[in-house]
C-alpha cells in the first residue's frame, strides 16, 4: 500500500500590500494548491478586504500581531499548515506561468521517493526589475523536517534542536518573479529603516552571526560611513578565519564575499580608493583570480581618478566577454554592471559618443556608482 501524497501549502505573508496581493494571490489559486494562507501581520490599507474577496476561491485570512521579527511570523506560519508540504510566497512575489502546477507536480514527485532529513528547496526568484535572480533562497520543506527560522529580518531556515544545524539545500528549477525593491517601494514602505532598525537587533543578539553584519553593509550601504563599513569587513574576516558556524547553511566566507564589493561601492564614493584597491586584492583572492567584481571596481577607480587606461578597458572588456568568469560576480552574473564601466572608461577617454552607442546595446545598472547605466551624483545616492 503506497503512502498517502503530503499535501502541499502556500503561506504568504502580508502587511499593507494592497498594490500586489491579488498578482500574488491569483498567481496560486486554482492551481492545485491544498491549502492557501494568507498571515496578516496588521495591515491598514485595505490589504484585508482585498484578500477577503479570495475566500470564494479557498484563500484562507489569518492575523497575529507584528512581534519584530519575521521568522516569528514564518514559524507561525510553519504552526498553522501543521503537515506536509509549505511554500512560503512573499506578498510582492507571483509565480510565472506554469510555475505552481510543475512546482506541485515535482513534489509529488518528492513524496515517493525519499527527501533526505532537513532538504529545502530553493526556486529561482527573478527581480523583474533588477534583471536579477537568486537561487539560494529555501523557501519549500516539509513541515515534519523540523525547520523553523531564525532572525528578525532576512530570516533563514535551520533544523531546529538543542543546537540549531543547517538544512541542506537543494534547487528546484521553478521561477518566481518580484518587484518589491522599486525605490517607490522601498520608500513608499519605509524598508531602509525598518531592516535596519531589526538588523540592529539581529547583531545585538547573535553578534558571531555574519548574516546580519552582511545585511546591515547590503541594505544600510548609502548611510554607512567608511569606518563602519570597514569595521563591517574587519568582523566579517575574523569569521570567516575562525570558521565561525551558525546554524545557517552558508559559512562566513560567503557573506564575507558578498559583503566586500558593496562595501567598496560606499568607500569609493566616499573617497577611500586605497582601502578599495586592498579589497580587490581579497576580491580576487576569494575567488581566485579574474574576479569580474574586482575589475569593475578597478576600473570605477580609474574614472572616479579621471584617468582611464586602455589597459583596463580591454581588461574589462575580456572579463565581461568571459561567462565562466561573470559566475563568480555576486554584483550582477549576466555582466551589467561591467557594460556600465565600460561605457564609463569609454567616455573618461573622450568617447562621449562610443559611451553612448555603448549603454544603447546594454541593459540598464543601476548601484552606488550608476542609475540607468549613467554615474550618479552624490548627493543623487541619498535620494
Amino acid at each position: 500500500m503506497s503512502s498517502p501524497v503530503p499535501p502541499v501549502s502556500v503561506v504568504v505573508l502580508a502587511k499593507d500590500e494592497k498594490r500586489c496581493i491579488a498578482r500574488c494571490l491569483d498567481s496560486v489559486a486554482g492551481r492545485g494548491f491544498d491549502r492557501i494562507v494568507v498571515l496578516d501581520t496588521g495591515s491598514a490599507d485595505g490589504t484585508i478586504e482585498l484578500v477577503r474577496e479570495y475566500r470564494k476561491v479557498g484563500v484562507e485570512l489569518l492575523s497575529m500581531p507584528w512581534t519584530g521579527s519575521f521568522a516569528d511570523a514564518r514559524n507561525h506560519g510553519i504552526d498553522v499548515v501543521g503537515t506536509g508540504w509549505i511554500v512560503f510566497l512573499d506578498a510582492d512575489e507571483w509565480f510565472a506561468p506554469d510555475a505552481a502546477e510543475r512546482l506541485i507536480a515535482r513534489l509529488q514527485e518528492l513524496a515517493v521517493t525519499s527527501v533526505p532529513p532537513g532538504a529545502a528547496f530553493a526556486p529561482v526568484i527573478l527581480d523583474v526589475d533588477r534583471g536579477s535572480w537568486v537561487d539560494q533562497v529555501p523557501r519549500v520543506f516539509l513541515v515534519e523536517s523540523g525547520i523553523r527560522y531564525r532572525g528578525t529580518v532576512h530570516e533563514y531556515p535551520v533544523v531546529a534542536g538543542d543546537r540549531d544545524t543547517p538544512i541542506e539545500l537543494y534547487r528546484v528549477d521553478v521561477e518566481i518573479r518580484h518587484d518589491g525593491y522599486t525605490p517607490e517601494v522601498v520608500y513608499g514602505k519605509r524598508k531602509t529603516e525598518r531592516n535596519i532598525a531589526l538588523l540592529d537587533l539581529a547583531r545585538a543578539g547573535a553578534p558571531d552571526d555574519p548574516r546580519w553584519l552582511y545585511f546591515t553593509v547590503h541594505d544600510g550601504l548609502p548611510f554607512l560611513q567608511a569606518s563602519r563599513l570597514i569595521r563591517f569587513c574587519e568582523e566579517l574576516e575574523e569569521l570567516a578565519a575562525r570558521r565561525s558556524r551558525t546554524g545557517d547553511h552558508l559559512p562566513p566566507v560567503h557573506y564575507l564575499r558578498r559583503a566586500l564589493p558593496l562595501a567598496c561601492q560606499g568607500l569609493g564614493f566616499q573617497g577611500d580608493w586605497d582601502t578599495v584597491d586592498r579589497y580587490c586584492l581579497r576580491i580576487d583572492e576569494l575567488d581566485g583570480g579574474g574576479s569580474p567584481d574586482a575589475q569593475y571596481l578597478r576600473a570605477m577607480a580609474e574614472v572616479a581618478d579621471g584617468v582611464a587606461t586602455t589597459r583596463t578597458l580591454k581588461e574589462t572588456i575580456a572579463i565581461r566577454r568571459a561567462d565562466e568568469s561573470l559566475l563568480k560576480s555576486t554584483l550582477c552574473r549576466s555582466g551589467r554592471h561591467l557594460d556600465a564601466a565600460i561605457a564609463a572608461l569609454l567616455e573618461c577617454r573622450g568617447g562621449a559618443d562610443d559611451a553612448e552607442r555603448y549603454r544603447a546595446i546594454c541593459d540598464r545598472w543601476d548601484d552606488m556608482f550608476f542609475e540607468g547605466s549613467r554615474l550618479r551624483t552624490p548627493q543623487a545616492v541619498l535620494l
